[in-house]
């Protein structure tokens, strides 16, 4: 079978995905609010970071690095009274159910062990779960286990509180050398994560003149396959929340993988990416 037709039996059998919220928590409302409060308080906040974990990987919500310093920073959006029972978190929500949730204070604790690990980085990196919901009520320490646990502002305050006075260290990580997670998903499966190798593909307007798309700049891609005529409409949305549509064909995408292997991807096996 030739490569055309196979081009067009992909597009053809290709499905829809639900809306982005049904499969992909990125946009919530408690970390959309957390990132718009970190970029106004510090210049380097790093979404999604992932460290390798074994053949997978760890993720956290955000990676804030201030004057040399790392914060490690999870967001809980937990309505109602938070308060602990043993070695798991309870959710009290106003409607008087309670609920437990698993402490993200061990997966934010093993995350910091193996960015360190990984990075090579000296101490310190501190941890912070954010609470970010505004009108929820804490009964909790301020730390567990050497992890500061918090409301979103105190977070804020706690990152400042500890960099004052200090001068930016020649040892601070690159923010270039921190992993952040494409995801990219197949019909309604997620099929491959890893980092984009490639920080440009071209696509046609729909008058026909060719843009280069930077693709540091998206945050989020869909893919609307239109077989007969052999192309694919791409559906983009850039970090700012603008948006555009473009047309494209032949585009392949090299990702490397988080077991130190390469996948050379076609644009028309997708249709969604998560940057």
């Amino acid at each position: 079978m030739s490569n055309i037709f196979k081009t067009a039996l992909h597009r053809t059998r290709a499905k829809h995905l639900p809306p982005i919220e049904e499969i992909e928590a990125y946009g919530a409302d408690g970390e959309e609010a957390m990132y718009r409060l970190l970029c106004k308080s510090f210049d380097c906040v790093l979404r999604n970071p992932v460290v390798p974990h074994k053949k997978l990987y760890l993720e956290k919500d955000f990676l804030v690095i201030e004057k040399g310093i790392p914060f490690v920073i999870e967001v809980k959006n937990w309505k109602g009274e938070i308060g602990t029972q043993g070695s798991d978190f309870y959710q009290k929500k106003p409607n008087g159910v309670q609920k437990k949730q698993k402490s993200p204070v061990g997966t934010t604790l093993q995350f910091i062990e193996k960015m360190k690990s990984f990075y090579s980085l000296p101490e310190p990196v501190y941890g912070i779960v954010a609470f970010t919901e505004p009108d929820c009520i804490l009964h909790l320490p301020k730390e567990m286990q050497g992890i500061t646990l918090c409301t979103a502002p105190e977070a804020v305050a706690f990152v400042k509180a500890q960099t004052k006075g200090v001068k930016t260290s020649s040892d601070t990580p690159d923010p270039s050398r921190i992993l952040r997670c494409t995801r990219f998903y197949s019909r309604d499966s997620e099929f491959c994560k890893g980092i984009l190798a490639d920080c440009y593909f071209d696509c046609n307007t729909p008058q026909g003149s060719v843009v280069r798309i930077d693709t540091t700049c998206l945050k989020y891609l869909s893919v609307e396959p239109q077989p007969l005529l052999l192309r694919d409409k791409l559906y983009l949305t850039y970090t700012n929340g603008a948006t555009d549509i473009f047309y494209n064909r032949d585009t392949v995408f090299t990702v490397a993988c988080l077991d130190g292997s390469y996948q050379k991807i076609a644009l028309n096996r997708i249709r969604h990416i998560v940057f």
